[in-house]
């Protein structure tokens, strides 16, 4: 599929605002994340490797912090 395709299918007139996404100059609101998951039919985790990973991260650092029982001050 042409990137001109998809940036019809996104709604868009011109490759402009694909070019930014694939780039990494700009993400793409909810509504064309989702979009984008199913024009290339991939997950949206899939399109954004690196945000995904990296707020997994984050995510799995703060679950551990969360759940590490605390001792608390006996005096």
């Amino acid at each position: 599929m042409s990137t001109r395709h998809v940036a019809i299918l996104l709604g868009d007139k011109d490759v402009s605002r694909l070019s930014k996404y694939e780039r990494g100059q700009r993400l793409p609101n909810l509504r064309n994340a989702f979009r984008l998951s199913a024009i290339l039919r991939v997950p949206v985790e899939f399109l954004f490797p690196s945000l995904y990973d990296l707020l997994r991260e984050q995510i799995r650092a703060e679950e551990e912090r969360i759940a590490k029982p605390t001792q608390a001050t006996l005096f």
